[in-house]
């Protein structure tokens, strides 16, 4: 909880202490003098691996996810959003114990702060799905909530980009922060591989994208 609550901060000071900063390269940007490559408009499939630790001496539930996600620009600066990821998890034995669905439809605004490098904010409406065994005593069904999410895209190369981003999630009565490093590798340019890694305060899950650039 710590860890989260720094990181949550520390995006937040980051944001601030660059937003005189975007605006002198926005500048630059209009005349000619900076570029950028990162591309919001794009879509995606997820592939995902993912284990839930619930604490109290409660066994880990490992699931395996697949998603969708589409980014379609609005104009240079905004972009719509729609992203849905359902997950099944099982226990050792192969016995499906529980399965989610998390649907978001939202907004992104992003800048460019530096040459290949950009902040992004989303924010977006989520619609959650949960469905749980007769026996278990967990409480399954449907709840509307938000996702509020910063972060940074970084070309390192023409062919290598690095994301960093975090984001708080509401839903069932629970407000969850989660941070994910990701790394993507471009081919032919508009077509890339991604893996990443997304934690939050009981859940691991490592992610493997493909992506294409529209």
């Amino acid at each position: 909880m710590m860890i989260n609550s720094f990181i949550h901060r520390t995006f937040l000071a980051v944001l601030v202490m660059l937003a005189p900063v975007s605006n002198a390269v926005s500048e630059a940007d209009s005349s000619g003098g900076i570029n950028s490559d990162i591309s919001f408009d794009y879509v995606q499939a997820t592939f995902a691996l993912t284990t839930v630790d619930p604490g109290d001496s409660v066994t880990e539930a490992d699931g395996t996810g697949f998603g969708f996600s589409l980014s379609l620009g609005i104009n240079k600066y905004s972009a719509f959003t729609l992203s849905v990821i359902s997950t099944t998890f099982d226990t050792f034995q192969g016995i499906e114990v529980e399965s989610s669905k998390l649907t978001t439809y939202g907004f992104t605004a992003h800048t460019l702060i530096a040459p290949s490098t950009e902040v992004y904010a989303n924010l977006s409406l989520a619609i959650a799905n949960a469905t749980v065994p007769e026996s278990s005593s967990a409480t399954g069904g449907e709840d509307y909530g938000g996702v509020f999410g910063v972060g940074l895209r970084y070309l390192v190369t023409d062919k290598i980009e690095l994301e960093l981003g975090g984001s708080n999630t509401e839903v069932f009565d629970t407000s969850v922060f989660s941070y994910n490093l990701e790394t993507r590798i471009y081919f032919r340019k508009v077509y890339s591989l991604g893996v990443g890694y997304v934690s939050s305060e009981n859940a691991d899950s490592f992610q493997f994208h493909i992506r294409m650039d529209i």
